[in-house]
Parts: C-alpha cells; structure tokens; sequence
C-alpha cells in the first residue's frame, strides 16, 4: 500500500494484490476520470454544443429519465456537480482523506451521486429497449419497427443514460473503496476484526431467500395480465380496446415482455438454489462448474437498476396517465390502473427486492479473504485454516488490515 505522511492521509488504493479483476484498484480512478470527460461533455454544451438531454421538451416526456421533470436548470446544476466538483472530491477520496469532517461528507456525497445519475438520470426508455432483447433477437419485430428499435440504441439520449449508469454504477464502487479503507476494513473483502454479523453467511441465506421471494412477486403478477391479454381476455379494459391492441400487435409483445420477466424470476430462484453455485449437468461444458460470483451479480445489479428506475417512472407518471384514460372513451381507468399498471407499480419493490438479494448471494458466497484472512466459515472476523496454511508456503508477507490505512 502505497502511504502518504501527513494528517490522517493514506493512499485509498493497494499496490499490490488483486489481478485485472481487482476492481478496487481500478474503480477510484475510473470515477475520477468519468467526472472529468463528463465534465467536458458539459462544457461542450455550455459553450453551444447540440445534444443536451434535459430540455423542456424531454420534461413531458413518460419515457425521459426523472431529472427531466425537474427542468433545465435544476438538471444543469446535476450535470455540472456531476463534472468538476466530483472529480475533485473523487482526487481527495483517492488520498485517502479520513479527517472526521470530511469522512461522512465524502462517503454520503459518494452514494448521492451514484444514486441521482442511477436513479434519475436513467429513465423508462432504457428498460424497454432491455425488455424487447429477446423479441429483437428473435425476430418478431416488422421490418419498419425493427429499424426504430435499432434507432432508439443509436439515440443520443439512450447513450447518454448508458453513460450515466455506468458513471452510477463506478461511482458506487468508488464510495465502497473509499467507505472501507477510511474506515480501517479489508479493501478487498470489506470485512472488519470481529464477527460478520447480518454480514455473514448464515445470515445472508436467511434474508437473502426473503428477498428473493418478494422480488418474484411482480414479475409474477406482470405476466398473469400480459398473457390474460394474449389469451384473449380482456382484463381492465373493454372489448373495443382490447381489440384495438390485437389488431396492432401490442399482446402479442406484452406476452414476449412478461415471458422475458418470468425468465428472470426463475433465474432470481438461482440465487438461493444450488444450481446458482454449481452449473447443472444439462449444461454441456460447464457442468459440476462453480458459477462465478459475477456471473450472477453483475447482471442481477443491473436488472435490479432498470426496474427500479422504471417503478419510479411510471409512479411519477401515474396522474398523466389517468388524465389521458379519462379523455379516452374505449379505456377503463380504474381497470387499467389496477389491471394493467397495478403490476407495474411494484417495480421498485422488484427492483430493491433484488438488490438485496443480489447482496446475500454475494455475501453467502464470497470465500476468505486472500488479503486480510478473515472470513473463516467457523470463526467470523479471523484468519481462515486455509489462510494459516497458505502461509508459510507464501514468500511475500500478506498485508495485514492496519497497512492498508495510516493511523
């Protein structure tokens, strides 16, 4: 670890350890260097250039990302906080910085960003175009719809909220590295001298599977109505909309939308289910395999993302929406909103739900650590018997916790 003399200052990232997939020595400077070409992105558009997203047209836009209700001014202070200012407080989170002051502030402005460019500056649009993958793979789109498809991940707009999640999502991570290392842990595993407590294993299994449990529930409900409309009853609506929707297909690619929700709660199940550690049998190649940590935890972030930013979407869109069922005369608005976006307002539930759950899986599964040693199945908080043999055979010393942060 590299250190610093001075007033309670340490390097926040090790210096050794870790390989290219060590994401804690990479993801503080990748948040750094994301602020800082984000910031020049807004002083392109301050000084004139064409692409801003938050515009007062976007501002009635169902589909935009939430900041855009807010409108142009407020989004142009997010945009310029997310550019210079960040870049900054991410430069001094790198030093290290662990005076008393500044230790909350930098560790709750670190969680506000990540969560304003994940959760407000990402919008309903993006899930839709994850959501139709499977329909545009498989070629169900017409020849003119397919090519409005593939325009809307061309769009600026589409690229612009990529470009904020993957901001949210280094931005998280920065604030971990920072949040675990100025607070004495393991930069690697997290883990602290003493038991793991809700932390560990055991713990993790028994509110993982709760979690797992209540994030199927949505998606269970959302594809009891998608294939109710495909099978042809009209629930929520009246005949003559019902009708309306079959003759423009719309069932027909509710039921792929819902077949595609019904996949991912039956894969959710793999986060508490043997076979979310160990690849089955059938599985030609990988059978009897751990399943990398990863594998399951990078998409389930991600999904648990999307979902919750379209939850709070068509939460705050739910009184245009009842304005526009009224004026219509073939929609029946208290049908539509139980039947039709009921389902869809436990998105964000969905979406937290499988947050933690992904958490559990993660802490459930997570060996010991190969840094510090905590992470004993048996004794919580100390070396591991594996680390004790590794040991000796080990010609460079392992760190211990206290190098990695000076007192």
């Amino acid at each position: 670890m590299r250190e610093e003399q001075g007033s309670g200052m340490a390097s926040l990232v090790p210096a050794n350890g870790g390989g290219a997939l060590a994401w804690h020595r990479w993801v503080p400077y990748a948040a750094v260097a994301w602020s800082l070409g984000y910031a020049a992105l807004g002083i392109y558009w301050i000084v004139g250039g064409r692409g801003f997203p938050y515009t007062a047209k976007t501002a009635s836009d169902v589909m935009a990302p939430l900041l855009a209700r807010f409108g142009p001014g407020v989004a142009w202070i997010v945009v310029i906080m997310a550019g210079i200012p960040a870049a900054g407080m991410g430069a001094a989170m790198l030093r290290g910085v662990r005076n008393r002051a500044f230790r909350p502030l930098f560790t709750s402005a670190g969680v506000l960003l990540a969560g304003v460019l994940l959760l407000l500056m990402t919008g309903l649009g993006l899930l839709v175009l994850v959501g139709y993958i499977p329909f545009a793979v498989l070629g169900r789109f017409p020849a003119g719809k397919a090519q409005e498809y593939l325009q809307g991940w061309t769009d600026w707009g589409t690229i612009h909220q990529l470009l904020c999640l993957l901001g949210g999502f280094i931005w998280l991570g920065a604030t971990v590295c920072y949040g675990r290392l100025s607070a004495g842990a393991c930069p690697y595993c997290g883990r602290r001298d003493g038991p793991e407590g809700w932390q560990s294993p055991n713990r993790a299994a028994r509110w993982g599977r709760i979690a797992v449990y209540v994030s199927m529930v949505a998606p269970v409900l959302y594809a009891f109505t998608r294939y109710a409309w495909a099978l042809g009853f009209p629930l929520g609506m009246t005949e003559e909309h019902w009708h309306s929707g079959q003759q423009k297909g719309l069932w027909i690619s509710g039921l792929f939308l819902a077949t595609f929700g019904l996949v991912g709660a039956a894969v959710t199940l793999g986060l508490v289910q043997r076979w979310g550690e160990v690849f089955p049998r059938w599985m030609i190649g990988l059978a009897r395999r751990r399943v990398p940590i990863a594998l399951a935890v990078v998409p389930a972030s991600l999904v648990s993302v999307l979902v919750a930013v379209g939850g709070i979407v068509i939460w705050s869109s739910l009184p245009q929406m009842i304005a526009r069922g009224r004026a219509a005369k073939d929609i029946d608005v208290v049908g539509a909103v139980v039947v039709g976006v009921g389902p869809t307002l436990l998105f964000p539930v969905w979406g937290v739900a499988l947050a933690v759950a992904t958490l559990a899986y993660y802490y459930r599964r997570r060996k010991p650590c190969s840094v510090c040693g905590r992470g004993a199945s048996t004794e919580v908080g100390k070396p591991s018997s594996g680390y004790q043999k590794r040991q000796p055979d080990d010609k460079e010393q392992r760190p211990q916790p206290d190098a990695y942060v000076s007192q």
